[in-house]
């Protein structure tokens, strides 16, 4: 029955644990590669790949290994890494040993949330300690829990209270032979951790850390040592307003519940080691200089938003009448993220050639939007891409220089392309490159056909033979289903911005 309903809890904690990774996945993908993504939201894609990694560690690694993956005696809250600090049981341990977990709760809330920060976690951890100690094994439990110092005393008194029951019961109902054995404490609104988390922090200016230590072992009531500690703080260079970074960094990490195992067994080491060897280790590590890194600036480096590219093959058009007609053309391709796989283009061509005495003219507007998604991740933009596109374009194109027969009108279409990135240069980042790419898809237009008359004289003429009143113009249309365009482009990456790099 026991096994039974740990299953059962477990499978909860995955299914409660891993609900949102849709969510992240479509709101924080996209952007990962451009890395602005706060150390909030990495950290919580950390956990999650050690949750993954954790479960399959229980099946398949010893005690002694699972101990080591799922200890973790640093949290990370907001944007700061705070190390644990662990309370102290009230029991006289001095005969057994001690294995510490803590369950964490929200801000003014007793239930038991396995999706906020380690508790998935940690209760994960805590069933596969149970397990390998053995529950005959176990002396006692002992929950003790606090609140932070914030709000009415008497809330944060009932708070406490109430956590350390919710943990009672937890245990109670996946590990009924063990309820006996569970006692708790409660230490309500914990000052020593506040004050002990004030004193190791490095950023905060010794004056100020002076300031907080003094409300908070001042003999002042409860009540007036919090609006001392919200009204008479300050701010400090490197936090800020420091009431508010008391609030984000340390205070989450007071409103928990400790949960001490005391048991029989001896802890078993985690590391075998030879003692001859470990001293041989340690003093080889001893010997490597440790690099200062106090002095070290973020660096900066510069990366393209945008490339431009003109197709070679249309510069290079030619007829015979009008010798070299290049067809004037530009794409501006935009890298929304540096290691991304999506970019979106925009292409313009513009050829407006004209000679009227041999009836021959060459004469386009043409705009395509383009989205592309290229195979590999972090290729800077180079190999093989599909991609989506439409457009539309107007004409007057006219090669007959006998009849001066020609076609005037606009169309539109969209449809697929193939093509291949090839970096020019033997860096990866290299700015110039040269695109192979094929295009195909569906395309109509509505249009006219012309005549310059016989004899000409000058003017050109729409070919209709009914009555003139009833004429509209673009009244023929043509659909074509195929190949749209190719072309061999020359690109250069341009228009840098700065990107900081953590060195």
């Amino acid at each position: 029955m026991m096994k039974s309903m740990k299953l059962l809890i477990n499978t909860y904690i995955f299914i409660e644990y891993f609900k949102d990774i849709p969510v992240i996945i479509v709101n924080f993908a996209p952007i990962m590669g451009k890395k602005v993504v706060s150390s909030l939201k990495r950290a919580q894609i950390r956990r999650l790949i050690l949750t993954i990694s954790a479960i399959v560690a229980g099946s398949i690694l010893p005690v002694i290994a699972q101990n080591r993956i799922y200890s973790d005696s640093y949290l990370t809250v907001g944007d700061t890494v705070v190390k644990r600090i662990m309370l102290k049981p009230v029991s006289d341990s001095a005969y057994v040993n001690v294995d510490y977990s803590d369950i964490d709760f929200r801000l003014n809330k007793a239930r038991l949330d396995i999706s906020y920060l380690d508790n998935g976690l940690t209760l994960l951890r805590l069933d596969r300690v149970i397990d390998s100690i053995g529950p005959a094994n176990i002396a006692a439990i002992e929950i003790i829990s606090q609140s932070s110092p914030e709000g009415p005393l008497a809330r944060n008194t009932w708070l406490t209270e109430n956590r350390s029951k919710i943990m009672i019961d937890y245990i109670k109902r996946v590990f009924p032979d063990l309820y006996s054995k569970v006692s708790y404490n409660r230490i309500t609104e914990s000052w020593d951790n506040l004050a002990q988390y004030v004193f190791d922090d490095p950023n905060l200016e010794k004056e100020t850390i002076d300031k907080i230590l003094d409300i908070i072992y001042s003999d002042l009531k409860i009540e007036t040592k919090k609006a001392k500690l919200r009204n008479s703080l300050g701010s400090n260079p490197k936090t800020g307003d420091v009431y508010a970074y008391l609030i984000k960094n340390y205070y989450p990490v007071i409103r928990n519940s400790g949960i001490y195992i005391l048991h029989n067994l001896e802890e078993e080491p985690r590391y075998i080691l030879n003692p001859e060897k470990q001293t041989e280790e340690v003093a080889i590590l001893d010997s490597i200089p440790i690099p200062d890194f106090t002095d070290v600036e973020e660096m900066l480096r510069k990366r393209p938003i945008f490339a431009f590219k003109t197709n070679m093959l249309y510069n290079a058009s030619f007829t015979q009448e009008l010798g070299w007609a290049p067809i004037y053309n530009f794409e501006l391709e935009f890298y929304p993220s540096e290691d991304g796989r999506w970019t979106w283009l925009y292409e313009y061509e513009f050829p407006w050639h004209s000679k009227d005495s041999r009836h021959q003219y060459l004469q386009i507007l043409n705009m395509q939007l383009e989205a592309r998604r290229y195979f590999k991740r972090a290729s800077h933009h180079s190999g093989h891409y599909m991609s989506l596109y439409i457009g539309g374009n107007l004409y007057d194109i006219c090669f007959d220089s006998k009849a001066g027969h020609g076609y005037q009108g606009e169309g539109g279409g969209l449809g697929l392309g193939y093509g291949y990135v090839l970096p020019l240069g033997k860096k990866v980042d290299t700015r110039w490159k040269l695109e192979f790419f094929l295009k195909g898809g569906f395309y109509m237009t509505f249009y006219d056909p012309y005549d310059a008359g016989n004899p000409y004289l000058g003017k050109y003429y729409y070919e209709w033979y009914d009555n003139p009143n009833l004429f509209r113009k673009r009244n023929m249309v043509f659909r074509w289903l195929g190949p749209t365009g190719a072309g061999i482009s020359l690109s250069y990456d341009f228009f840098n911005i700065n990107v900081k790099d953590n060195k």
